[in-house]
């Protein structure tokens, strides 16, 4: 939803030093939408730059100083923590200062320090040098750069596909392999199969264009004079046509490309389409022109000249798509991809089908001369052996570490399992409710409330690991929902398109959620150490008390 609205996702990816040492290039932080008198100075807030408009850059910087003007508007100046001026002055282009239009959010931070996974985006700004070089015909100008936070995802796949077809499993054959994570277990079914891979191709393909295009705004006057925009057709009469307009399309990409030009909105049907072709590295001039009929209504018309392409277009005729798009020239996109994808699709089983035969055909050949030639195995005995060792030592160290949080193997016997299980560690939560709600710090609110509770649990009388534990769970659940109901309450009541506020809405709910999933081993962790403290405490003035059974902190 965030790619297909053109919403940014609630998370950045740092590409330069210009907050070091509390930010490093390559670390992915997360934001909140917040108002701007919540501000102060010393956030961390993320902004659209003036200076780079129309092209789209964010910004995170800290807020160095908050400026009333003589309107009673707030403004900010901002300022990266490695850098000697602020961004309003110095030798580079100033930045005007921020306005609440252009102020998208504070970073998640503790205190003044921003929270953050570091280092981890080094790949996604390899990911996103890469994908400017294989970039379609146009640059993308909306979410491509949220791809690079996502690169860790990437990677995993890369590494799926390897373990899953290029390292060998015990007597596993490359067609077993294939029907086995592809197909299934069940025989090749064949419009299962066909289903899938067309699934696959029609949405990979769908995502491809959400990226591959560009626009530019365009208009057009019927006896009247045209607003000013990227392509501007000017003043032109009822059965009359403009003058031609250039429109200049480069193909950075390594393959070539084949493309459509057409106008979005109430301009689309005064302006021409196009269709191109271009090779790798072509640059071409498309002209364009804005033709009235006879009949054409008095006034100015706005819209958005699109560009889409894809090198997968390039097994269609011209014809073919100047016959779709005449007809609906949005739809034609759509329709495009479909139709790609039951070609690749049928190519796709085709070659499946072959590797499948092929393999089968040399297993039997490997079988009849085996006696000759054993077969070899490419991970040696022994690089194995030392692999499941450590896999072994891992989930030890795990179990001896974590899994004692949750002790699933503790059944409770009192009858009234709320009241023994839920009852004290609701109660230690609930006491320190008024601490979340009245720091303005949400994170370091929900970390000291977490610590407190857990404190509070151990001393009404919660001595189990796994009670703290379920403490510290309630008070960062109503933490995290506390935080959402805040952010979605700001998100809800700025000016925008609906579609665009409920993206908003979920990409700060997963962010909540994720930062939940984060934290709750550390907190609990931090409140058992300390509960333990007291208890040892205790037993140094009660040696009696460390023979208490009922106590395993």
């Amino acid at each position: 939803m965030s790619v297909w609205s053109g919403t940014p996702f609630p998370v950045d990816l740092v590409t330069s030093d210009s907050m070091t040492p509390s930010l490093m290039e390559g670390d992915v932080v997360a934001w909140t939408p917040t108002n701007i008198e919540d501000l102060k100075v010393g956030d961390v807030i993320v902004f659209k730059s003036y200076v780079h408009w129309p092209d789209e850059k964010i910004v995170v910087h800290r807020v160095s100083d908050i400026i009333v003007n003589s309107r009673g508007e707030l403004l900010l100046e901002t300022k990266g923590d490695k850098n000697d001026w602020t961004d309003q002055a110095g030798p580079h282009i100033p930045e005007p200062y921020i306005r609440e239009g252009n102020l998208m959010g504070k970073v998640i931070s503790v205190g003044q320090q921003p929270l953050k996974v570091p280092f981890v985006g080094i790949f996604g700004i390899w990911i996103n040098e890469g994908l400017d070089g294989i970039s379609q015909p146009t640059s993308s100008k909306e979410s491509i750069n949220y791809l690079g936070i996502f690169a860790p995802l990437t990677i995993s796949a890369v590494v799926l596909v390897i373990l899953i077809f290029i390292l060998p499993e015990r007597a596993k054959t490359i067609p077993e392999k294939l029907r086995k994570y592809i197909i299934g277990t069940r025989p090749l079914n064949l419009k299962r199969t066909i289903t899938t891979f067309l699934i696959a191709y029609v949405v990979f393909l769908m995502f491809i264009h959400v990226f591959a295009h560009d626009s530019i705004t365009a208009s057009v006057g019927i006896n009247q004079d045209s607003e000013d925009s990227g392509v501007n057709f000017g003043r032109i009469k009822p059965g009359t046509e403009s003058l031609p307009k250039d429109l200049p399309i480069i193909n950075p990409s390594i393959m070539p490309v084949k493309g459509i030009v057409f106008a979005r909105g109430n301009i689309d049907k005064y302006i021409t389409k196009r269709t191109f072709e271009l090779e790798k590295g072509q640059i071409n001039v498309t002209k364009l022109q804005a033709i009235a009929n006879i009949n054409a209504l008095n006034g100015t018309y706005n819209g958005t000249i699109m560009v889409y392409s894809s090198v997968f277009w390039l097994i269609f005729p011209d014809n073919f798509i100047e016959s779709l798009y005449n007809i609906n020239a949005e739809a034609s996109v759509y329709i495009l991809d479909i139709l790609a994808g039951v070609i690749l699709t049928s190519l796709t089983l085709l070659i499946l089908v072959s590797i499948t035969f092929i393999g089968d055909t040399i297993k039997s050949l490997m079988i009849d001369i085996s006696w000759i030639r054993p077969s070899k195995i490419i991970l040696k005995k022994g690089i194995r052996k030392r692999f499941w060792g450590t896999k072994t030592r891992v989930k030890e160290s795990f179990n001896r570490n974590i899994v004692w949080m949750v002790n699933t193997n503790y059944v409770v016997k009192e009858k009234d399992m709320f009241i023994s299980e839920f009852g004290k560690p609701i109660i230690a939560s609930l006491a320190i409710v008024p601490i979340i709600f009245f720091l303005a710090d949400q994170m370091g609110a929900m970390i000291i409330s977490a610590i407190i509770a857990g404190t509070i649990a151990y001393m009404i009388s919660c001595k189990l690991r796994r009670k703290i534990l379920l403490t510290i769970l309630i008070v960062t659940i109503i933490s995290t929902l506390y935080m959402v109901i805040k952010s979605n309450f700001i998100i809800f009541n700025k000016e925008a398109e609906f579609l665009e506020l409920v993206t908003l809405s979920i990409g700060v709910i997963g962010v909540y959620m994720l930062i939940l999933v984060l934290v709750l081993i550390p907190l609990g962790f931090i409140s058992w150490k300390i509960s333990r403290l007291f208890r040892n405490l205790k037993e140094q003035k009660d040696p009696l008390l460390s023979l208490e059974g009922s106590c395993d902190l």
